[in-house]
């Protein structure tokens, strides 16, 4: 068994330099595993302003209304041009309920 495991192992490391690969299994499990792929080590710079939400907030309230509820209203209209007729049938159903439940009611 030993007879065979040594000519396979240098068969392995030289496969390479014998095939013309640029480089090796064992460079490319150090490369993956070790150290990491020359991408992951790029240096990037973020230009971010945490104050933008702060300033945004007032254009947020008027489009979207205060803790969102047109912007989830206009999601569940979609966006395949049948948006009144659905907004019709949601008003029609949800007429009457208190926040979209029965049970509170008399």
């Amino acid at each position: 068994m030993k007879i065979l495991i040594w000519p396979l192992c240098l068969c392995i490391l030289l496969r390479p330099v014998l095939c013309g690969d640029p480089i090796g299994p064992l460079v490319n499990l150090i490369r993956t595993n070790l150290v990491g792929y020359p991408v992951i080590h790029d240096k990037t710079q973020w230009i971010f302003d945490p104050d933008v939400a702060l300033r945004r907030r007032k254009q947020f309230v008027e489009l979207h209304g205060d803790k969102a509820e047109r912007l989830i209203e206009r999601l569940g209209l979609g966006i395949d041009g049948r948006a009144d007729e659905r907004l019709i049938k949601q008003r029609q159903r949800d007429e009457g309920h208190l926040g979209g439940l029965n049970y509170f009611l008399p």
